[in-house]
């Protein structure tokens, strides 16, 4: 048993704790801890301690996968010197150090560039930069967003993504390509910018301005490999004929051959031009969607020669045919997705449900015996065609107008159940898949048009509110709208890179992963004498693995990393 024993040394006394064991059967003392004069154990016992933690994992990956990508000399490079012949720097930082800083911001937690500093402060950065960064302001951001050229864009990102490819050895056997916009608050007054249009919002938004984005990614983690911000008010096609060229520049600059790559997208992109555009180039192989209503021949054709084939353990009614599309010989397989024909029939109703009160509402102008205006035959028919139009409605909701004396007119309408029927068992649930790789079996097609989902996958993380989101973003100028969405795809590409390196031992997906790296964080210690010590916190079994293959440890720490080379 352990005791406190004094002893006296120089004529102080001093304290120990001590221990009472036996040797060769003799007891002797053996002193555990020497704790010195009273006044010493005193200011000991009296001693401070401030204790502060900062989030450590989600910062400190994204570092070292900027580090491993050498995303800021990558910038800095594109980035042309003043009049001095200097790269310009703002408070210390390059142009390329401010964009990591902002886009490992983005990945982490998405803020306006005025509470950047809100959220880095309660973070690792600072310390494992070695640098003070409260001066970061919104106009620190905006001022090196401005010496970036919209030109150096396409360069930075090809870089980039060379870098990416060459040190995941990256599969670029089929890449997915698709479209959507974000709104944005932009007043509509505002005249300095003209990327932000009111258009077709996929979140519904059509109140307010919105800017596009074009994205390329891989079938492997989806990694965004190119990408092209336009005017909201353009519509799918239109941006795929534009960008086309500048896709397939891409995919000759990171793949040696073309003809090894398959690019996917869905029938929202597709039109004559643009197949005649794709078949410019010999070397270049697709898969893509046709819209089924403008091709009923071949609806007609496969609804008689269907057969079942099994798909990743799903059996689906499949035909296949080698055809001409709009002059080009293709090979087309039709298919019946129940998910898809199910979906259809609830739309359908919804709007019928739409109609329906719409149609009610007219019939009761019409037949008020109170009402001022009277509707000729030709305004009730312009009306009520007006009302029905739509994809599907017109073909099943039918009217019939009626006299009902003293010069008055109404209508009838109903819904032809033998119509409907038969667009339910001909025409609902059908896709039909377009590819000029002839030599691929209808499985193999089938399955490289399932991945479209993947670039819808990345569209929802840029769109997730808590991560790599694109919004908000606070940008009122082409140029810095175009800046702005530079930062967030490198974001999203770092993240992306991170969560390849750990997927083999972590289980969540990718959104996940940041909230759980976050949860690794760094322990700040200060003590009385000033002297500050810094630990990792006890990480959670669940993520100690992911630590360890991240290099996430008290032994090898983001700090010992010298980073300023590139800042």
């Amino acid at each position: 048993m352990a005791f406190i024993q004094a002893r006296i040394s120089r004529g102080k006394k001093y304290w120990s704790i001590v221990e009472c064991r036996r040797v060769n059967g003799k007891p002797r003392t053996f002193i555990l801890e020497y704790l010195g004069t009273a006044n010493t154990l005193l200011n000991r016992l009296q001693e401070e301690i401030s204790l502060k933690s900062y989030s450590h994992g989600d910062t400190t990956a994204l570092l070292n996968a900027a580090i491993e990508l050498d995303i800021v000399n990558i910038i800095n490079k594109h980035i042309p010197c003043n009049k001095r012949g200097i790269k310009p720097k703002r408070d210390g930082l390059t142009v390329g150090a401010s964009f990591l800083l902002a886009a490992i911001g983005r990945a982490c937690h998405p803020t306006s560039k005025l509470a950047w500093y809100d959220w880095c402060k309660e973070t690792s950065l600072e310390y494992c930069l070695r640098n003070r960064f409260k001066n970061l302001d919104s106009q620190h951001f905006w001022d090196q967003m401005g010496a970036l050229p919209p030109e150096a864009i396409t360069k930075i990102e090809e870089e980039i993504v060379t870098k990416l490819i060459s040190r995941q050895n990256l599969k670029l056997d089929c890449l997915f390509f698709d479209t959507t916009n974000f709104f944005t608050f932009i007043d509509s007054t505002n005249d300095r910018c003209d990327l932000p249009k009111r258009g077709r919002n996929k979140q519904k938004r059509f109140d307010l301005r919105q800017v596009g984005l074009a994205l390329l990614v891989s079938r492997e983690d989806q990694f965004p490999l190119f990408h092209q911000t336009y005017h909201g008010n353009k519509n799918d096609i239109t941006v795929f004929k534009e960008n086309c060229s500048k896709l397939l520049d891409r995919l000759r600059h990171i793949t040696k051959e073309l003809s090894d790559v398959t690019l996917v997208f869905d029938k929202g992109n597709n039109s004559k031009e643009n197949f005649a555009k794709l078949s410019q180039t010999q070397d270049c192989y697709y898969v893509a969607g046709l819209v089924p209503s403008h091709f009923k021949d071949l609806i007609k054709e496969a609804n008689k020669h269907f057969s079942e084939i099994n798909i990743d353990d799903e059996i689906l009614a499949a035909y296949r045919i080698k055809k001409e599309i709009w002059g080009h010989e293709l090979t087309c397989v039709v298919t019946i997705s129940t998910q898809l024909k199910e979906g259809q029939i609830q739309g359908i109703l919804q709007h019928l449900d739409k109609k329906h009160k719409a149609l009610n509402e007219f019939k009761q102008q019409l037949e008020n015996p109170k009402g001022i205006k009277k509707f000729t035959q030709s305004e009730i028919e312009e009306k009520l065609q007006n009302i029905i139009k739509g994809q599907f409605i017109e073909d099943i909701l039918m009217y019939k107008i009626i006299n009902l004396g003293n010069s008055k007119l109404s209508f009838t309408y109903f819904i032809d159940i033998a119509s409907f029927n038969k667009l339910k068992e001909e025409i609902l649930g059908r896709k039909i898949i377009a590819t000029n790789r002839h030599e691929w079996s209808s499985e193999e097609i089938l399955l490289a048009y399932r991945g479209q989902a993947k670039v819808e996958y990345a569209f929802r993380n840029l769109k997730n509110p808590y991560h790599m989101a694109v919004r908000p973003q606070y940008h009122w100028t082409d140029q810095k709208i175009e800046a702005h969405f530079l930062m967030c795809i490198i974001g999203y590409l770092l993240t992306s890179y991170v969560y390849r390196k750990i997927k083999h031992c972590y289980s969540k997906n990718i959104s996940h992963l940041m909230d759980d790296l976050k949860s690794i964080r760094l322990a700040c210690v200060t003590k009385v004498n000033n002297k500050i010590t810094y630990q990792l916190e006890e990480i959670s079994p669940d993520m100690q693995e992911v630590a360890k293959q991240l290099n996430i440890s008290n032994e090898n720490m983001s700090s010992k990393v010298d980073f300023s080379g590139y800042i």
